[in-house]
């Protein structure tokens, strides 16, 4: 579950380094490849603004939402009734990864995080994909299609409601 975190956080920082943006929203799809050679493919929306919060709606395969803020993630899972709110503690110091993020060739960075190296392609100036392996070595790739920067995004969608039944799982 932490690897998935830091899987949907990281992208949206990166692009605070490579273009400086307001508010950013995009499609995006996932492709997780295990050892086998079977993919599970995620699509969804991809909301971002400059002061970190940030929301991923997936769509595909399940529903699912997940919330960031600067201090906690949630997950709403409807098909589970099922709400996880844990912290960004596991996660990678952002500011950290974004500083020591190098260009290698034009429109492509790398980073590390404990043992996963992480590769950023970009276009003109906006994040494309990101493409690693976890630690299960599954190949992990985030497409990012239809990016529009700077427009407005209300604080709204943002905020996160748990409906009344759900469970509630603190991690």
């Amino acid at each position: 579950m932490k690897t998935f975190l830091l899987i949907l956080f990281f992208p949206i920082l990166l692009v605070a380094k490579i273009e400086n943006f307001k508010t950013i929203q995009s499609d995006f799809i996932q492709k997780v490849t295990n050892d086998q050679h079977k993919t599970i493919v995620y699509e969804g929306q991809f909301y971002a603004t400059q002061d970190k919060k940030a929301l991923w709606i997936y769509e595909k395969p399940v529903a699912k939402k997940i919330y960031f803020n600067a201090n906690k993630v949630v997950i709403l899972e409807p098909e589970l009734e099922q709400a996880i709110i844990t912290t960004l503690e596991n996660t990678p110091n952002i500011a950290l990864l974004l500083q020591e993020a190098k260009e290698v060739s034009p429109n492509q960075y790398i980073t590390k995080y404990r043992e996963t190296t992480y590769t950023i392609y970009t276009t003109n100036l906006t994040i494309e994909r990101i493409t690693y392996h976890d630690k299960l070595d599954n190949a992990v790739e985030i497409v990012f299609n239809n990016q529009s920067t700077n427009l407005f995004l209300d604080d709204a969608l943002f905020n996160v409601e748990i409906p009344k039944g759900y469970d509630i799982v603190r991690e």
